[in-house]
């Protein structure tokens, strides 16, 4: 186990300056099939994910286990005021590792969710199911943020992507735009390897809700080929100042129910730290 994995693991870690600072979410507001929920609740799950990323960067695979059990059934409590130190070693351990590191760390991984992927499709029959959160914003407007959030995938700059979840391992922008994602989708125990295209819009499943002006939208496939899903995330400016974002995910119908309910504890995790960014 590496200084940072395990300083990441124990909760107390590097002090460097993180992208995220500890008082991510300030002046954000999530809804969860139409709930309120308190930003504390969202920090916890956040953290409860670093002890697992730690867990698997550190190849600690018992440590692995017992945190995704302890992080579905909410057991694990780290307090939340040390996020910004556990961040930090999170982000450590990733750069120590490398890319080409991180790559041969999950693609045994990689390899088997591919088939249960396949599997799902397969059993789908071609219909999709979505995961969708909301967060709506005090500060910033809607296409300020989308802005950012295009100049960010145009530059490559892997910071902000992984750095906004725990679950990120690679985000990268290739010559020809499309994303390259090796994550863990909510409520799954295997990294999966992904590329997100926001040129193919009409494929996307996610309908387009008149209300939201601007939309990022495009297709999620394996590297062989197979649509695997897509995203539509849509913005617009709210009366009082501020913005809102509805976030949503299609899988393929056939997958559990927990993917897309903890999906949108993803969604609510990478998008608050990505509006958080944005806004400083």
């Amino acid at each position: 186990m590496t200084a940072a994995a395990t300083a990441a693991y124990s909760g107390a870690g590097a002090s460097a300056a993180t992208l995220i600072a500890p008082e991510s979410g300030a002046g954000l507001q999530t809804f969860l099939d139409g709930t309120l929920v308190d930003r504390a609740r969202i920090i916890e799950w956040e953290r409860r994910r670093i002890t697992v990323a730690a867990a698997r960067l550190s190849s600690n695979y018992t440590g692995l286990l017992q945190g995704e059990l302890d992080s579905l059934i909410g057991r694990y409590k780290i307090a939340v005021d040390d996020i910004a130190i556990a961040r930090a070693a999170l982000t450590q351990a990733r750069t120590m590792i490398g890319m080409d590191g991180l790559r041969d760390l999950v693609a045994a991984e990689i390899s088997t969710s591919e088939v249960g992927t396949r599997t799902a499709l397969a059993a789908s029959g071609g219909q999709w199911t979505i995961s969708t959160a909301e967060i709506v914003s005090d500060g910033g407007c809607a296409s300020g943020f989308v802005e950012w959030f295009t100049r960010a995938k145009d530059t490559d700059d892997r910071a902000v992507w992984t750095d906004a979840c725990p679950d990120h391992y690679i985000i990268t922008t290739g010559i020809d735009g499309r994303q390259e994602v090796i994550e863990v989708t909510g409520g799954a125990v295997l990294a999966s390897r992904f590329f997100v295209d926001y040129s193919d819009t009409s494929r996307v499943a996610v309908p387009t809700d008149p209300a939201f002006p601007l939309t990022i939208a495009g297709t999620a496939a394996l590297a062989s080929g197979e649509l695997i899903g897509s995203v539509r995330h849509q913005f617009r400016d709210e009366p009082e100042g501020g913005f809102r974002a509805q976030l949503k995910v299609a899988f393929p119908a056939a997958v559990p129910h927990l993917y897309i309910s903890e999906h949108q504890w993803h969604l609510a995790c990478e998008f608050s730290n990505w509006i958080t960014a944005y806004l400083r």
